[in-house]
């Protein structure tokens, strides 16, 4: 049985048909000779068996507990697997939406779990909900009280399906707004879908839309009604209905050939797959052309646009992921409107409106600009722009400072983070990213044949050689954990906690634990005296993550943050903890730490905990806090979005901040017999291929292959010259199961006995 109940002929040419087959629904858009095939969903109504969550331990043990004993449990016997990770937390239902808009829109929508429509309007919600725009219910009251299935289309295309299922009957609602409608409050664009059984008894199309500034003409509300005999039809463009089927369609072809703009990817675990291609969709829609928001709802709100994280994640995972033209135009609009003609980004948090940006944000961009010089048109950048890169580094020496409490030594001494932005302290991440910023700098203006890079050059060795000593001066041996480097050069090494955790650094008596607990204010001056948990565990979600990811502290001092972070309640299942919830939109900074060190493992643990657990893969809405127990503590936002996608591209090609670039480092063991291929994937010199039929390996560059290139072949612990039956011409050497391929090739193949 295969029903074909719905076909539309674009002016293109391009065909879009939907189909059934007793058991599922999919869509089909052909054009060019390419067909691609978009799943819906299942009228399968079998629940999912879910386990109990937390893995035997009880929510209060896992809160509790400074050790991270879900991820412990999982890692005990090595390398986890996705599935491992489904079910360790409940799922997030509570305060849980999805999105939905455009990639023109200034502003889109949100839509519950009940199916009820929110416009943006720029935080009128925050604090309390406000009325939904449209609600199910009020055409269909039997919808009422009814919670719908709910996924977006083939979990990775922006069009929001919801199924009901009452008394044996399905009502299918779909939501979607055209990528080109360019509103504040764009035209919602509504499909319905009635029918019971999977005969398609009564099938009926309805359409309408739900503008909310003034209401189009009724023609353009329209249904139809069809037998089982009469399933086949062709919409014409005489139809009532016709414009909001132009309309579905136009948006299905848009998101389609999105996806085809990207790295391409078929992977072993279509989850990652999909979520890889999806999240960069709903990416595009979190824009407006090039301009990032921070997420929606309150996030939505125009003051968290200049965030600097939006651009500098945005912009690092387009490159990797074969979207340089997209990264290039986001950098362009960054530096052009989002900056002053001095180089500051214009961001302002709190009710003092400081300046919201940090010297290892700054820095971050600027190693950007260096990394991907060519992807991102530097070299073509006018005077303007580039004197608003140069101006970038100028607030950065602007805060490098004689510091008296220090031996009168030059450090930065600036905000670490907008929330903290009133805490101006000689930070330890800060300082590391500002030698990386400074350098790359000074690099970018020798490339571009200018001068005056040196005092950039130098005031990065004069920061680095001050930080070393410091490092070494201030930094605590300890037996449990190894030696510590301050994250804050006037603060302690030390800290009693990295969250509400009940395990501490040093004994402490019930009425100590209880004074230390009590928060202080983020936009303000910590506790006066003693420890402050409020800048402890800011330290932990962002200080510490930073600080390794400049990968610049000597490894005794970086394992032992690390280690400290592991044992005093700094992660759960591998994501990062603030006080009793999960903040993990920063991780991208731990992520490249724990990729440049070989971390393995915690890596997968991370990318597989974050993908499932962070927000909602189907919906493709990643949260910036969520609670243990299910429940979305803050809104959506866009890094916690583009983790999962930039960590999966960095799997696949990863360039280590010492240069080179590594091939699979981080890939699953069990996918090297399974095969797999991502086409496109990017690096800063270019593209590379990769291709495995489970039993060999193909590597193909857009140009050669650079220096230091390196494949790791992680499913054996060592390999020789004599395990390897084809490509050998082609390695320049082999150390553990890692080849280094030669320099100069445009394509490799690898085989192994």
């Amino acid at each position: 049985m295969n029903f074909k109940t719905f076909e539309y002929k674009r002016i293109s040419g391009g065909i879009l048909t939907e189909h059934f087959d007793g058991e599922r629904w999919w869509l089909e858009y052909a054009e060019g000779g390419d067909v691609w095939v978009l799943p819906m969903y299942s009228v399968n109504n079998d629940a999912e068996a879910i386990k109990p969550p937390y893995l035997g331990y009880t929510l209060e043990e896992v809160q509790a507990s400074g050790t991270d004993i879900l991820g412990k449990a999982l890692m005990k016997d090595g390398e986890v697997d996705y599935s491992d990770v489904i079910g360790a937390l409940p799922r997030i239902t509570e305060n849980a939406y999805s999105f939905i808009g455009g990639p023109a829109s200034h502003s889109n929508m949100t839509v519950d779990t009940r199916g009820a429509v929110y416009r943006q309007l720029s935080g009128r919600d925050i604090g309390g909900e406000a009325e939904p725009d449209y609600m199910p219910w009020c055409d269909h009251p039997e919808l009422e009280g009814i919670m719908p299935k709910q996924i977006m289309l083939g979990e990775e295309i922006p069009v929001l399906i919801n199924v009901y299922t009452v008394g044996g009957r399905t009502i299918e609602i779909i939501y979607f707004i055209e990528p080109g409608d360019s509103g504040r409050d764009p035209i919602l664009w509504i499909r319905k879908k009635f029918y019971t059984g999977k005969e398609l008894c009564d099938l009926t199309y309805e359409y309408k839309e739900v503008e909310l500034i003034y209401e189009l003409p009724e023609a353009v509300k329209g249904s139809a009604t069809f037998s089982a005999d009469q399933l086949i039809v062709e919409f014409t463009k005489h139809a009532p209905d016709h414009i909001i089927i132009e309309a579905f369609a136009d948006t299905v072809a848009y998101w389609v050939k999105f996806a085809k703009r990207g790295t391409s990817l078929s992977l072993p675990e279509k989850r990652l797959e999909r979520v890889a291609r999806g999240a960069m969709a709903a990416a595009a829609v979190t824009c407006t052309a090039n301009r990032p928001h921070y997420g929606h709802k309150y996030y939505g709100k125009e003051i968290h646009d200049n965030f600097p994280p939006n651009y500098i994640w945005l912009i690092e995972t387009a490159c990797v992921l074969g979207r340089e033209n997209w990264a290039r135009s986001v950098f362009e609009y960054l530096v052009d409107y989002a900056t002053t003609d001095e180089g500051r980004i214009v961001y302002r948090q709190g009710r003092a409106l400081n300046s919201g940006a940090s010297a290892t944000e700054y820095s971050c961009l600027l190693f950007l600009a260096e990394r991907y010089f060519d992807k991102l048109g530097i070299r073509s950048y006018n005077e303007q722009r580039i004197s608003r890169l140069c101006g970038m580094g100028n607030i950065i020496l602007a805060h490098c400072v004689p510091c008296p409490e220090f031996g009168g030594r030059v450090l930065v001494k600036m905000c670490a983070e907008a929330d903290t932005n009133s805490r101006v302290h000689v930070y330890l991440n800060n300082n590391l990213w500002s030698v990386r910023g400074l350098r790359a700098l000074a690099s970018i203006i020798s490339r571009l044949g200018l001068n005056d890079g040196e005092k950039y050059s130098e005031m990065a060795d004069i920061i680095w050689q001050n930080t070393s000593e410091l490092l070494r001066e201030l930094s605590v041996k300890d037996e449990r954990f190894g030696t510590l480097p301050p994250f804050r050069f006037d603060y302690t090494a030390t800290p009693h906690t990295l969250s509400n955790c009940k395990d501490t650094f040093a004994p402490m008596g019930e009425e100590e634990y209880a004074e230390y607990m009590k928060a202080s204010i983020s936009r303000g001056d910590q506790k006066s005296v003693g420890q402050d948990v409020t800048e402890n565990c800011y330290a932990n979600y962002r200080y510490y993550p930073e600080s390794l990811s400049a990968m610049l502290l000597p490894e005794e001092l970086a394992n032992g943050a690390e280690a400290l972070r592991e044992s005093l309640g700094g992660e759960v299942l591998g994501m990062t903890r603030f006080r009793t919830w999960i903040d993990n939109w920063p991780v991208l900074h731990h992520a490249r730490f724990l990729i440049e060190t070989g971390r393995i493992d915690k890596y997968l643990l991370l990318l597989y905990s974050h993908t499932e657990l962070h927000g909602n893969r189907e919906r493709l809405c990643y949260y910036e806090q969520v609670k243990l127990f299910g429940r979305v503590s803050a809104h959506d936002c866009l890094p916690s979005l583009l983790t999962s996608p930039c960590m999966i591209g960095w799997m696949l090609a990863y360039e280590p901040m010492r240069g080179g670039l590594r091939l699979l480092s981080a890939l699953p063991k069990a996918w090297y017999k399974e095969g797999f291929e991502a086409i496109g994937v990017g690096y800063s010199g270019g593209k590379v291929d990769i291709l495995s039929d489970g039993v060999s390996i193909t590597v193909r560059f857009s140009g050669l292959s650079p220096e230091g290139c390196e494949l790791h072949i992680r499913d054996r612990e060592s390999l020789t010259l004599d395990d390897i039956r084809c490509g050998a011409e082609a390695i320049e050497s082999i150390s553990g199961n890692v080849i280094k391929l030669k320099s100069g090739l445009s394509e490799v193949t690898v085989s192994f006995k």
